[in-house]
């Protein structure tokens, strides 16, 4: 067998190959008696036509069957001898062969392209947000704690501010007319929250069960509005508990007074907020990598993340992309295809640092990470082992420990350009839809 393999781009190729018919002659031998095997002809027995008669009635079959067990062979022959792991299916082309003649096709596929991996252990320049909390967020965090435990108490005099409305909202077109499929239906809002509030807060106070308001809120696109009819099923005022020691116990059994506990919710947040800041640096990583690295994704792959992102829309949402939809299968391809792209460069360039570094993650350390899971839960831990019992959990946890060892090495070697960020700032920047309180 002779084979030559083609660089067309960085990640296609095209093998060529071609096989003497003395390397095929006994396999082609094997494959006329196979098929002669199965056939039947008027006046001769089943299995038991003579050779010159099989090859005159039934040579093209023979053949034909031959080359496609003969292609897929040499094809795999040649993958495995270099070393290959195609992510495509390969395209068989220029296939020639007849008996007693040499076999030669043409096979074009895709493979993960070779990754020149920066010299990265250079100092890069990466910004990196830090969060700096303050005493409102203890006492926004409090509020919903208290909130959290409050009891519901039905208001007969007509809702004010601050009281909890359960609706059914119904978006509205410029006319009036109800948008279908566009209805929300057994959901709380609070009077004066957000778009709650404002020049709606007059039409949402004093409303009682059966009444009916509109209201109008800033649309997702500029200078544009939108109207929902509200129905009122009922007004509830809640009864938050006192911040008191039997509360706060409740809340923190070590905080032996409302000083500590304010310490200890302080402590969380800023725990929180570093997450948050170390997660962050992690994405930038990922992106200053894809960014400043010219790489070419294989079609195929591409192809294949966006339709399994299809399938998983189809799945989570059982009426996604059915006759009479909104949503558009070909405008769902063109908006994944990007952050596709992206998702899979950052996989090329991960696996090649993991490879580079010799990064690897044994089944002790994915015990040990269960172990520590399991001693920090305060209940569920039979639930938490049978999940772990399953091979591909154990699978994703393994990734996550080699993210980690990943991202602890590369953070090594960021110049970290540290950009302090105020909650209160965050806070006021907040907005947006209408809050609808489950």
């Amino acid at each position: 067998m002779d084979f030559v393999i083609r660089e067309m781009n960085s990640y296609k190729r095209e093998m060529s190959v071609t096989v003497p018919w003395n390397g095929l002659e006994e396999a082609f031998e094997q494959a006329a008696a196979r098929f002669g095997r199965g056939v039947r002809l008027p006046g001769f027995r089943k299995g038991k036509l003579p050779r010159r008669i099989l090859f005159r009635n039934f040579g093209r079959e023979i053949e034909a069957d031959f080359i496609q067990e003969a292609v897929q062979k040499y094809y795999l022959e040649v993958l495995k001898e270099k070393n290959i792991s195609p992510v495509s299916q390969a395209k068989i082309d220029d296939v020639h062969f007849e008996r007693g003649e040499s076999l030669s096709f043409k096979a074009t596929f895709e493979m993960e392209p070779d990754v020149q991996l920066p010299n990265y252990k250079k100092k890069f320049k990466i910004k990196k947000n830090v969060y700096v909390p303050d005493v409102e967020d203890v006492d926004i965090y409090i509020e919903e704690a208290r909130r959290q435990f409050a009891e519901l108490r039905t208001v007969e005099t007509g809702s004010e501010e601050a009281h909890l409305l359960l609706v059914d909202m119904q978006e509205l077109e410029r006319t009036g007319l109800p948008i279908i499929g566009r209805k929300v239906e057994n959901r709380y809002i609070q009077v004066g929250d957000g778009v709650f509030g404002g020049e709606n807060l007059d039409r949402l106070t004093g409303l009682k069960a059966g009444d009916e308001v509109v209201i109008e809120v800033k649309g997702e696109a500029e200078n544009t509005r939108s109207k929902y009819r509200l129905t009122i099923k009922n007004v509830h005022e809640e009864i938050v508990p006192e911040l008191n020691d039997e509360f706060i116990k409740k809340l923190d059994e070590s905080a032996a007074n409302e000083a500590e506990f304010r310490q200890n919710v302080m402590n969380k947040i800023t725990a929180r907020l570093q997450r948050d800041s170390a997660s962050e640096l992690r994405q930038s990583i990922r992106d200053y990598f894809v960014r400043n690295m010219s790489l070419e994704v294989p079609e195929s792959m591409v192809e294949n993340y966006v339709e399994n992102a299809l399938d998983d829309a189809r799945k989570n949402d059982g009426e996604a992309f059915s006759e009479g939809s909104s949503r558009d299968e070909v405008a769902f391809r063109k908006e994944m295809k990007p952050p596709a792209v992206r998702n899979l460069k950052w996989y090329l360039i991960r696996k090649a640092i993991v490879e580079a570094e010799g990064f690897t993650v044994d089944d002790e350390e994915v015990e040990a990470r269960i172990q520590q899971i399991l001693e920090n839960a305060d209940e569920g831990k039979g639930q938490i082992r049978r999940f772990y019992r399953k091979p591909s959990n154990r699978e994703h946890l393994r990734e996550d420990l080699l993210d980690k060892k990943l991202f602890h090495h590369l953070t090594s070697f960021i110049k970290a350009d540290e950009v302090k960020v105020f909650t209160r700032d965050l806070r006021r920047q907040r907005g947006g839809p209408p809050k609808i309180v489950e």
